[in-house]
């Protein structure tokens, strides 16, 4: 989100508008200006860029008479039920189209499929049940953008793969919430794997059978920025190959909610050509991660929802982390487990190097996050709310404060926490805080 002070706005608009002498090239209707005002505008077809972005827009023109138009912004119209059928039948250079947040409405009409100069579409949080076959026009559409639409059921075989010009695909729900496309995740999966354009992919995944599609689809791990594995009631475990990991090379943020029956994630590596040190007859973490087997990229981890989950060792092969977030998993006791392979000495060098927010909230059974106390170098945050058995945490006098801004809490669990000695909680008592 970008927030501008409002003369720098409407500088930017008189700007664009040929220092105010020509006003309509760019028509904004907001909660402040209100619709009237742009129904009582004549020269629509001056129009460049347009903004409909008000709450009380319940009907739009059967048609938009604007042949000059390159931007339209339909958002967050709350009352508004229908685009009508010609409705972009003259805006025949329209580049950007925005109908993100209009929730009631549950049905494009087929017209989308003839602008053929779109380039950025995004329906995200709309009601729409189907996508229409008609998108299989778009040649031109670069970015596409189909975020939290949890009534969408159909995506019409073929239209994804038809898009041949596309780059950045999202599709992805909050919150453990699923869409209605189950079942038919692995074909979308195969012709993103088939789309040689594209290079940007945020995606959902809600079963055991459609992570098993995306592990045969080489291509499309290098292409996934952020993956989310939501509401899979079938996966009990999840195993990874150290090649996945390297292939996921862009992987950013990986996040599972609401796996009811998931246990673990288990990262198998590759022994062929090994070359390193070798413990309990597997290769040590470590080495694995200085030998480029891990996640490259991974900044975000988020964890919640998942009552069996019992610890989260596989990240120890995630160097750059940064922030991590568990919540709600009843069964976990320690976050990496004492016997992950990792001697005390490579952990303090290794693990949580990067991390900077740690939140740890809902975790009845939570004994620890790890055995050892930890350097936590660019550390600046902790929370930690209704986590009770959480004793100590793995700090020392040798844990970093340069950078830690606060550790955030309960006062009855601040109050029952462990310390090594008194020196080490004079350190860190000066960061507590109760929210």
């Amino acid at each position: 989100m970008v927030k501008m002070h409002d003369l720098i706005r409407d500088m930017a608009l008189w700007l664009y508008s040929e220092c105010g002498m020509e006003k309509n090239k760019v028509l904004v209707c907001n909660k402040v200006s209100g619709l009237k005002e742009v129904q009582e505008i004549s020269k629509w077809k001056e129009a460049e860029r347009m903004s409909l972005w008000d709450r009380n827009v319940e009907n739009l023109p059967e048609t938009l008479l604007c042949p000059n138009l390159e931007t339209l912004f339909v958002r967050e119209c709350s009352k508004l039920k229908t685009i009508p059928s010609g409705f972009f039948q003259f805006i025949p250079l329209l580049r950007v189209l925005d109908l993100c947040c209009s929730h009631r409405i549950t049905e494009l009409p087929a017209g989308i499929g003839e602008l053929k100069a779109l380039e950025y579409l995004n329906l995200s949080s709309m009601d729409i049940r189907e996508l229409p076959i008609e998108l299989k026009n778009l040649k031109n559409l670069a970015s596409l953008f189909l975020d939290e639409i949890y009534a969408l059921e159909i995506i019409p075989s073929g239209v994804i793969l038809s898009l041949t010009s596309l780059k950045l695909f999202s599709m992805w729900n909050d919150f453990g919430k699923s869409n209605g496309l189950r079942g038919h995740e692995e074909t979308l999966l195969e012709e993103l794997e088939a789309l040689n354009s594209i290079s940007e992919v945020t995606i959902s995944i809600t079963s055991a059978l459609s992570i098993s599609k995306l592990k045969s689809c080489d291509k499309l791990q290098r292409r996934i920025w952020n993956l989310f594995l939501v509401d899979c009631g079938d996966l009990i475990s999840l195993e990874l190959s150290s090649s996945f990991l390297e292939r996921m090379i862009q992987l950013e943020r990986l996040d599972i909610s609401r796996c009811d029956e998931l246990k673990d994630v288990k990262i198998n590596v590759e022994r062929e050509g090994w070359q390193g040190v070798v413990l309990n007859d597997v290769p040590s973490p470590i080495f694995t991660v200085a030998g480029g087997q891990c996640f490259h990229n991974l900044h975000t981890a988020f964890i919640g929802y998942c009552p069996k989950f019992l610890d989260l060792t596989y990240l120890i092969y995630a160097p750059y982390l940064e922030s991590l977030y568990v919540t709600s998993c009843e069964s976990m006791e320690e976050v990496i487990r004492d016997d992950s392979g990792v001697s005390e000495i490579e952990a303090k060098s290794a693990i949580f190097t990067r991390l900077k927010d740690l939140s740890l909230s809902s975790l009845p059974a939570l004994k620890s996050l790890y055995q050892h106390p930890l350097l936590f170098p660019s550390l600046e945050t902790v929370v930690v709310y209704s986590c009770p058995r959480l004793r100590r945490l793995p700090f020392d006098s040798n844990t970093a404060t340069n950078r830690l801004k606060k550790i955030e809490g309960e006062e009855s669990w601040r109050n029952m926490l462990q310390w090594e000695d008194s020196t080490v909680k004079d350190l860190f008592t000066p960061y507590f805080q109760t929210g």
